[in-house]
């Protein structure tokens, strides 16, 4: 299972979460947050699938300024 946490900057505070299960399905639970980044990934990358954006974003992060994808040991 793929999993990409969104957390705030200031104190890493979890705000959003998409899960990627190892049969495709993503699952997002929290805010908006973790949608909008994974549509804005595929976005920029056309033809991606959902799967392949959570992937991406696990791997590459993503922030906002104010949110980000935690690193490891970062999530509460």
């Amino acid at each position: 299972m793929t999993v990409v946490d969104i957390v705030t900057v200031d104190g890493g505070q979890l705000v959003s979460r998409a899960e990627l299960a190892d049969d495709g399905t993503v699952t997002y639970t929290g805010g908006s947050s973790a949608a909008s980044a994974v549509r804005r990934w595929r976005v920029l990358n056309p033809g991606a699938s959902e799967a392949d954006a959570v992937r991406a974003v696990a791997r590459g992060g993503w922030s906002n300024g104010y949110l980000m994808v935690a690193q490891d040991g970062t999530t509460p």
